[in-house]
C-alpha cells in the first residue's frame, strides 16, 4: 500500500479513465502475484476509478481507489482506535 500511496500522492480528486489508470498503475504489474488489468478491475469495479470516492459502510467508512478502510488500514477522526495498519 505504501507504493500505491507514493504512485497516487500527485492525483488527488481525479476522476481518472481506465486507460489512465492503467497507465499510472503500470509499475503494479506482477506486485503480490496480481495483473495489471486485475488492478485496474479492482479499482473500476471499488471506487470507479475516483480517487475521491467515499463510502460509508455501517462503522467504517472506506476512501479513494482502493477504498482504503479506516476500522483496518487508516485512521480518522472517525475511529480513533483504528487498527492502522499503514499507519496513514
Amino acid at each position: 500500500l505504501l507504493l500505491v500511496g507514493i504512485l497516487f500522492h500527485a492525483i488527488q480528486a481525479e476522476q481518472l479513465t481506465k486507460c489512465e489508470l492503467f497507465q499510472r498503475l503500470k509499475d503494479l504489474d506482477g506486485y503480490g502475484g496480481v495483473t495489471l488489468p486485475e488492478w485496474v478491475c479492482t479499482v473500476f469495479h471499488t471506487s470507479g476509478c475516483d480517487t475521491q470516492t467515499i463510502v460509508n459502510n455501517n462503522d467504517s467508512t472506506e476512501y479513494g481507489l482502493f477504498q482504503i478502510n479506516n476500522k483496518i488500514w487508516c485512521r480518522d477522526n472517525q475511529i480513533p482506535h483504528s487498527r492502522d495498519i499503514c499507519d496513514i
